[in-house]
């Protein structure tokens, strides 16, 4: 009985492996959300604020979504960027404001492992 509880306890605790950073149970490693209070989240807000900088009309794109994927190197420089899963016009728009971007550089090397390769939820 006592081995019943201990499996059920620890089923729902959060689980954080030696170097991972997770913000919830079932999240991955580097989640990186926008709102998280930490070096992840800063990054991930740092990366947005480019964007946004630069996206073309952005009033024309409310309620508009598409995902955004990057790879990155550490100084902060965009490597290749491509969007899927969206509004075609709204993806485009956040592809050329992303590659026109000037992104923060990654100086610790934990959120770099995480961010090099990364997809963002964009909204409009």
């Amino acid at each position: 009985m006592l081995a019943v509880v201990v499996s059920l306890a620890a089923g729902c605790a959060p689980l954080h492996p030696a170097g991972c950073h997770k913000t919830t149970a079932m999240g991955n490693c580097g989640s990186g959300r926008w709102d998280d209070q930490d070096k992840w989240g800063a990054q991930a807000r740092g990366i947005k604020a480019a964007i946004e900088d630069k996206i073309a009309e952005p009033q024309r794109w409310k309620g508009k979504k598409c995902l955004l994927h990057m790879e990155f190197a550490q100084d902060g420089t965009a490597l290749k960027v491509s969007t899927s899963k969206g509004n075609k016009e709204y993806c485009e728009a956040v592809k050329l404001a992303a590659q026109k971007a000037k992104f923060p550089a990654f100086t610790n090397p934990e959120v770099y492992r995480d961010f090099q390769k990364s997809g963002f939820d964009m909204w409009g």
